[in-house]
């Protein structure tokens, strides 16, 4: 058998795009008129979004936290040798976010909202479920499923991180996809929106919209011979119980950690940008001015204010600054 199946994997892609990715870093490009339809994840994202623009009241907390001890506690860790595999600080971030979470479990929960009786069900998770943005190599953006973070150790965190790679890359996207969009069809259909889910189903399959899924004989190949443990599926794509974007893995520049939206029916989202050196002044001992360099490390955290108010966040923010004043903590985690 040929395998033809498996030049449509994102493992072959981005082999195959590494120095076409590389080459339009640097590339000007001519404006040019054109159109282009939304594939597959920008037609399920842009859904989830719409609806939760405009059904979610945002509250928000920005803020520039002084990661100076934190940074040198990851680092330890880091150029820790002796760990089966290098704890990235995407890694140490997510940990230290479940740690926090378990202080504001609000945070970590679905919101069931009935507009037209004012009336809500909120579900506070028992395990902390977290959505991590993955950039594709065609430049198409996912969120990936991390599950039970809250009950792992950095170094389960960092393993199933690596498993979740291993298995993006033997996956046909797309299919994956057209799986998590068949949960999505009928759970509209069973929440009364049955015109729109026909319309969803229509659309996926006829017409300019449809999707763009490989040769049927490509299809079968890789049912065939991927196993079910060596790809992605529904249930490793989605909101998760918290949302988590590593903005600094992409841009470099100063600014705030801003998000997306948060998505229905979670209560909240969070981002962090790249840590960076800035110079502050303060008074000595003596009163003098002195000048000193430390760790920036900007953060943003959005809620959806029908949980409730900003005294709701408090105790997330202070276990928060618990950790970056003391963090040696995390040293055995």
């Amino acid at each position: 058998m040929s395998r033809d199946y498996k030049k449509y994997t994102l493992g072959y892609q981005r082999e195959n795009q590494s120095r076409k990715d590389e080459f339009n870093k640097q590339r000007i490009y001519e404006l040019e008129e054109r159109k282009e339809n939304f594939d597959f994840i920008r037609k399920a994202t842009g859904y989830s979004l719409t609806i939760s623009q405009r059904t979610i009241p945002v509250a928000g907390f920005v803020r520039e936290a002084d990661v100076t001890k934190l940074w040198d506690v990851y680092q330890k860790i880091h150029n820790d040798t002796s760990r089966p595999i290098k704890i990235s600080f995407n890694t140490f971030m997510i940990r230290l976010i479940a740690e926090c979470l378990k202080s504001a479990p609000i945070l970590n929960a679905h919101l069931k909202y009935r507009p037209f009786s004012a009336t809500g069900t909120l579900t506070y998770k028992g395990k902390i479920e977290v959505s991590m943005p993955v950039i594709l190599p065609d430049g198409r953006m996912l969120p990936l499923l991390l599950h039970d973070v809250g009950g792992k150790s950095l170094d389960e965190i960092a393993a199933a991180v690596k498993e979740l790679e291993r298995k993006l890359n033997n996956t046909i996207f797309d299919m994956a996809l057209y799986e998590v969009s068949k949960h999505r069809m009928l759970g509209l259909a069973l929440r009364g929106h049955i015109l729109q889910a026909i319309a969803t189903g229509i659309t996926s399959f006829i017409g300019p919209h449809k999707v763009n899924l490989p040769p049927l004989k490509d299809r079968r190949e890789y049912k065939k011979y991927e196993k079910y443990d060596d790809v992605l599926h529904g249930n490793d794509v989605g909101e998760g119980t918290i949302c988590l974007s590593d903005l600094g893995s992409i841009y470099s520049g100063k600014g705030f950690a801003t998000t997306s939206p948060i998505l229905q029916p979670t209560t909240s989202v969070m981002a962090f940008g790249r840590v960076r050196d800035e110079d502050k002044v303060y008074k000595d001992e003596n009163g003098n001015l002195q000048l000193k360099t430390i760790k920036v490390l900007p953060f943003t955290l959005l809620f959806d204010h029908k949980i409730g108010g900003f005294p709701d966040i408090v105790p997330f923010l202070n276990r928060f600054d618990e950790l970056i004043e003391s963090p040696e903590i995390m040293l055995e985690w």
